[in-house]
């Protein structure tokens, strides 16, 4: 039996509006999941991928009782998420990135009894398992400060304690690093891989924008895009289906359309791609694009056109294709 199973989930948003002051409503249905399907293993974390919008949380809310699918059926641990809701919540957590879901004038050590007590763990376990995770994620020296005088990151860690004070069997994690630090992101990165998942066994569903944090942590990954899931499966099996093997990603300055046209109808280029990125290179804007070739004797045709264009290159990279490369490849989007 899977840990998690959702077959055919629809969830239909729909919002009424008046043309005028005095004029009909008008009703307009969005619809946020369109029939998707998919199985989570135990012991699996399995990465929920796609753009703001796509319907991630959408999901997530549905496996954690929060909402009602407007048609399909999902399960976990084989109870149903609408007839059991109540035993799935005894089974199942979620820790949600950006947002607040601590109480910042109790203590860290405060907020995860008052949760325990949400959760009718017994009371003769409540202090033990307190203090393992907080030592768990190290917060042992600030368990008796109050919340509102931690970082970022520390609260982001207390809030990983607070989705395992009930012993969770499945947990949801719906962007955790939202917002965070680069280096707290990749800490609570790690956090999740070894010590939730590969030490406790944990079966975890993330849901990220974020495609190399993906690649990074996930067993398996699925892409969602305006509500549809396009595809499901291992990323190294999905990297052996795309069309190009390498990737020349640069990061260069005054980069225009024009030029990205101009690269696009190179003959070893199959594809260009200008991502975000925040950074500046001499007080100019540094573009990131990840252009696909044919082998990695196109890279010195690639970087001549980009120069005779009097863009600026600061960087080069050749790779193999990337989660965002099979992103783009499988949904067409950019």
């Amino acid at each position: 039996m899977s840990a998690v199973e959702a077959h055919q989930l629809s969830r239909d948003y729909v919002s009424t509006k008046r043309s005028y002051f005095f004029g009909k409503k008008r009703k307009t249905v969005i619809k946020a999941l369109d029939c998707i399907s998919f199985e989570i293993q135990d012991g699996e974390l399995f990465g929920l991928l796609g753009p703001n919008g796509a319907g991630k949380t959408t999901t997530v809310k549905i496996l954690c009782t929060l909402l009602e699918p407007t048609e399909g059926h999902a399960f976990v641990k084989g109870y149903d998420v609408v007839k059991d809701a109540n035993k799935v919540r005894k089974i199942v957590n979620m820790v949600a990135g950006g947002e607040r879901m601590l109480y910042y004038r109790l203590t860290g050590r405060e907020n995860l009894e008052y949760f325990a007590d949400l959760y009718d763990v017994p009371r003769s376990e409540v202090s033990i398992r307190v203090s393992r995770l907080l030592d768990l994620v190290g917060l042992s020296d600030r368990a008796d400060d109050e919340v509102e005088k931690y970082s970022k990151g520390m609260k982001q860690r207390l809030q990983i304690c607070r989705g395992l004070i009930n012993n969770p069997q499945v947990l949801f994690l719906d962007e955790p690093t939202l917002g965070l630090d680069v280096n707290i992101a990749k800490d609570i990165r790690r956090f999740i891989r070894e010590k939730i998942v590969k030490e406790q066994g944990k079966t975890v569903l993330l849901t990220t924008h974020y495609m190399f944090e993906a690649e990074e942590m996930c067993d398996r990954v699925g892409f969602l895009n305006k509500g549809k899931l396009v595809v499901v499966g291992r990323p190294d099996e999905l990297k052996r289906k795309t069309p190009s093997e390498f990737s020349i990603e640069a990061l260069i300055t005054r980069l225009t359309q024009d030029t990205l046209e101009g690269l696009r109808e190179l003959r070893q280029v199959k594809n260009v791609i200008k991502t975000d990125y925040e950074g500046e290179a001499e007080g100019e804007k540094i573009d990131r694009i990840i252009i696909s070739v044919d082998s990695d004797k196109a890279t010195p045709e690639v970087l001549n056109y980009i120069t005779t264009k009097q863009c600026r290159v600061v960087s080069v990279n050749l790779r193999g294709p990337t989660l965002e490369d099979l992103f783009v490849f499988y949904t067409g989007e950019k």
